[in-house]
């Protein structure tokens, strides 16, 4: 690498950080607590850990299905906060959100650079994607712990990916396996990501003829999480206990056909919020990710109607339909073209992103059918938020891939990224 390149890749990449860093935790700072998702809940949860160093009830709160980790960090830093007379308690619960969300877009950076270390453009269109995706920016600003539980997640696909490349060893297996039982100690939708690393490990060891690094990652994930576990089976009677029960009906009779073809999908594009389409998985689930469905976000304190919006809410939700959609094409294209590159270079290591992307795929369609919700809360963008590494690394392989060759190239791929996250700055920013 010449060294005005060099100088430049990281100018390039020290900008983006600094102003994701900015951008994260100013709307933590800014951001109604309250208006989070299960905000009131979570509180509750985490100062019963605190206070009582015990598990909540469920009558005491909503999301007692919930592992405890976040809780046990957020309850320590509420006391803190408590302690030294901070106003705003939770205050250190948002900030730990958005530092997690951070070190998301960290992780989805360091994790393209192991799987092509000399392709720069790869490594900073990654970082851009992961940094302007809304379901993350929007989470990072939250009271809860989906953002810790991804970047636990993407931690341990990063020590996963570079082990598999490497060859593992029983300290890479041993890291890559503790970081997905915490994460799976913080949420359950990291159990998918843990099959799917599990499966890549499995692979590796079939052409390897080595056994002991994928039981060396079980063994550690389940020495972790094996005691919730046992907890949730003996007070709740099932290990994966949800806050309300499935329905009686068939699996499949659960949703309508309509919830999985959405006849109307393409009202995305022009009025992009509840209750339009609530319960249409991919137009639903589009809306939720690009934009803000539910009305959480910088819109007038509590929701209104969607009738009652001032029409520049919805115009700039709509916008945000537009900005999707190339990103999003790509993000598919993407971990599909990384799955055909890992079957033909039979590499586990790129493995990887895909199986983890395509187990929690498979596992949030289950959990969005086995139990249906009349407002859509069962089919939340954030649910899926573990995807977010396989999709802005499988988008910036197809772009990097598909580019013609040259500086020039490069540089305008990058301002184009840019640019597409400027757009959509008035829209992060609380």
């Amino acid at each position: 690498m010449r060294t005005d390149e060099r100088h430049a890749y990281r100018i390039a990449v020290g900008a983006v950080l600094a102003v994701q860093a900015t951008l994260l935790l100013s709307n933590a700072w800014r951001f109604d607590w309250l208006r989070g998702y299960d905000a009131f809940a979570n509180d509750r949860y985490a100062e019963i850990v605190a206070d009582e160093l015990r598990l909540p009830s469920a009558a005491e709160s909503g999301v007692w299905h919930t592992p405890p980790l976040w809780f046990a960090l957020v309850g320590a830093l509420r006391r803190a906060a408590d302690a030294v007379g901070w106003e705003h308690v939770q205050r250190p619960g948002q900030l730990l959100a958005a530092a997690s969300g951070l070190a998301v877009c960290v992780l989805v950076f360091l994790l393209a650079r192991v799987l092509w270390p000399e392709r720069r453009l790869l490594h900073v269109a990654a970082l851009l994607l992961t940094a302007m995706t809304p379901a993350l920016v929007r989470a990072s600003a939250m009271y809860h712990p989906e953002t810790l539980a991804t970047a636990l997640a993407a931690a341990g696909l990063l020590v996963a990916v570079r082990a598999l490349r490497d060859g593992p060893t029983v300290t890479s297996a041993l890291g890559a396996g503790a970081l997905l039982g915490l994460a799976s100690l913080t949420r359950a939708w990291a159990l998918p990501v843990l099959v799917g690393v599990l499966v890549a490990f499995g692979l590796d060891a079939w052409r390897r003829r080595r056994l002991g690094p994928p039981l060396v990652v079980v063994g550690a994930a389940l020495v972790l999480l094996a005691p919730w576990l046992v907890n949730q089976q003996v007070a709740h009677g099932d290990a994966l206990a949800f806050n309300r029960d499935a329905p009686p009906e068939a699996l499949l009779d659960r949703r309508p056909a309509s919830f999985y073809l959405g006849p109307r999908a393409l009202r995305v594009f022009d009025h992009p919020i509840t209750p339009l389409f609530r319960n249409e998985l991919v137009p639903h689930l589009y809306a939720d990710w690009w934009g803000d469905w539910a009305l959480t976000w910088d819109s007038p304190p509590p929701p209104a109607p969607a009738e009652l919006l001032p029409p520049a809410v919805v115009a700039e939700r709509t916008r945000q339909m537009v900005v999707g959609i190339v990103p999003t094409l790509l993000a598919l294209g993407g971990v599909i073209g990384l799955g055909v590159l890992a079957n033909a270079r039979r590499s586990a290591a790129v493995a990887v992103l895909p199986l983890a992307a395509a187990a929690l795929a498979a596992a949030f369609l289950l959990f969005a059918v086995r139990f249906p919700s009349t407002d859509g809360d069962t089919i939340k963008a954030t649910y899926l938020l573990m995807a977010l590494p396989a999709a802005s690394v499988g988008a910036a392989f197809v772009l990097d891939a598909l580019r013609p060759r040259g500086r020039t190239w490069a540089v305008a791929i990058v301002g184009a990224l840019a640019v597409l996250y400027a757009v959509q700055l008035p829209f992060l920013v609380v």
